[in-house]
């Protein structure tokens, strides 16, 4: 069995909310997962849909394998860094409170008797070429070319201005 995962993190959607729908789908077959996800409303159902997604996607990218083949062995939800923000109250005071956010992680694994190969990546065979070389050569001579030009631009001036 091969394990594939996906991470989310910084989602500004407190952890206890989205452990509500990761509790839903954990277990299920993915295909299982992604029908159930849209019919949940929760703020948090479409995040966590993406996240499954993009798990299946790395999966059909590194192995030779299907979305009919794959289930979540698990979803986990960790507590995120809070923000600290102040609410206006009476008499000049600051109340304080918290904006919460999470980090999701999903594990997917192939269901038993599912023969998995990896997709070997192709590497293109690049020549490589020291630019740093032709193009100091290149702009030596652009600039010299120039120079002469500009030099000669301003002797035949001197020249006419001399003749009057």
């Amino acid at each position: 069995m091969v394990e594939i995962r996906a991470k989310l993190k910084q989602v500004r959607i407190s952890p206890k909310k989205m452990r509500l729908v990761a509790g839903a789908i954990r277990g299920l077959d993915v295909n299982v997962a992604l029908d159930k996800l849209p019919i949940i409303f929760k703020k948090s159902s479409p995040v966590i849909e993406k996240l499954l997604r993009s798990a299946v996607a790395n999966a059909i990218d590194r192995y030779d394998v299907s979305a009919n083949d794959l289930k979540i062995k698990s979803i986990v939800v960790d507590k995120g860094i809070d923000l600290k923000r102040f609410r206006p109250a009476a008499f000049g005071r600051a109340h304080p409170f918290k904006k919460h956010s999470a980090h999701v992680e999903i594990v997917l694994v192939t269901k038993d008797g599912v023969k998995v190969a990896s997709k070997e990546k192709k590497v293109a065979d690049l020549e490589t070429v020291d630019l740093t070389k032709t193009k100091q050569t290149d702009n030596k001579e652009a600039k010299g070319k120039v120079k002469e030009t500009k030099v000669k631009e301003v002797k035949e001036s001197k020249s006419k201005v001399s003749q009057k």
